[in-house]
């Protein structure tokens, strides 16, 4: 998938057009934004010009009937504080105790845990080697409606998220975005200036880099929650630096 063929919050985007199909326009070329396909190009975060690094993995299908067993009826929104030097193990068992602190039972996720503290040891260390030996703060959540509506930019240095069941976060490229609505707290349309906003996928991981990173002051990747369909759930696991 080239920088032009993204996915918006109603489907994939034609290969260099956008929008209404009787009068397809040309996407500029995303330059704050690149695409991987593995963990290992998440780096390119540290790039200047670059806020948004996208790492694009298939959904995994043991996961997926994992989560498709939380429900509505018990919403969970559990943080822990988690440090540089803990193993992928230690991750997983951290992550464990904040299910079941919420009262999920957490014998039923292992693949789902595995994967969570598998992005927490790789987001820890890519931290590490861009910002320093840094305290980490890890969220799990389950929503039933929307939770940042807004277009917004986040007060943090890197913020990984990954969306494991439901609508996935919606963002906008640097080029479409007028920062003076933004921070005049304008509606969203203002701030998007007409443009489409883009989605991740459910499984891909997103690396936003936020205005406290290092020289990125007024220059944060903007984002908003998706809606969640009427009876529909959605499972985030964020990750803060």
């Amino acid at each position: 998938m080239a920088l032009n063929d993204l996915v918006t919050p109603h489907g994939a985007v034609a290969s260099g057009s956008f929008g209404d199909s009787a009068a397809p326009r040309r996407l500029p070329t995303l330059t704050s934004v690149i695409l991987v396909d593995d963990a290992q190009q998440l780096h390119n975060i540290g790039h200047p010009r670059v806020s948004l690094v996208l790492w694009r993995r298939r959904a995994d299908p043991k996961i997926a009937r994992e989560v498709a067993g939380l429900t509505t009826k018990r919403l969970l929104n559990g943080r822990i504080a988690l440090s540089a030097a803990e193993t992928q193990a230690q991750c997983m068992a951290r992550l464990q105790g904040l299910l079941q602190e919420s009262g999920i039972e957490s014998a039923g996720f292992g693949w789902w845990l595995a994967d969570m503290a598998m992005l927490a040891e790789r987001f820890a260390d890519l931290v590490t080697r861009t910002l320093g030996p840094s305290p980490i703060t890890a969220r799990v959540e389950t929503l039933d409606d929307v939770a940042c509506p807004r277009f917004h930019v986040d007060r943090t240095r890197l913020r990984l998220l990954c969306t494991y069941r439901g609508p996935a976060t919606e963002w906008l490229p640097d080029e479409e975005v007028d920062r003076v609505a933004l921070e005049g707290r304008q509606p969203n349309d203002q701030i998007q200036r007409g443009a489409q906003p883009r989605a991740l996928e459910p499984f891909w991981v997103g690396l936003f880099k936020g205005e406290c990173f290092p020289g990125n002051a007024g220059r944060g990747q903007v984002h908003r929650s998706p809606a969640v369909p009427p009876d529909g759930l959605r499972v985030l696991f964020c990750l803060d630096a």
